[in-house]
């Protein structure tokens, strides 16, 4: 059976070393030593506030990317779905084929229904 660190009887208490590695990525090491630990790669510590910091970048960072990425998605399905009108595919066949669920697109962007 594992017992959790934080319930064993001890009277260390956990130190944590904050790490920018050298590809970029961020670590957190929690050690009962208040010595830093040795890296198993190239990297530098960080103050606590740096790893914040770069932490909330790297968030913004991810939130930006998977918006742009919904935002493609939604164009290439709304294209594939006018595609599919185009060529005389009912509309709601042509949303299941294309997967665009978004509001019906006037005619003006080349869509009839």
């Amino acid at each position: 059976m594992h017992t959790p660190f934080e319930e064993l009887p001890h009277v260390a208490t956990l130190t944590k070393h904050y790490v920018e590695y050298a590809d970029g990525t961020l670590g957190l090491i929690e050690t009962t030593s208040e010595d830093r630990p040795r890296l198993s790669r190239p990297g530098a510590f960080l103050t606590e506030e740096q790893y914040r910091d770069r932490y909330l970048a790297w968030e913004v960072g991810v939130a930006d990317r998977v918006d742009a990425l919904q935002a493609e998605d939604a164009e290439r399905t709304l294209a594939d779905y006018r595609a599919l009108i185009t060529a005389g595919i009912h509309a709601a066949t042509a949303r299941r084929m294309s997967g665009y669920e978004g509001p019906e697109p006037d005619t003006a962007g080349g869509a009839a229904d």
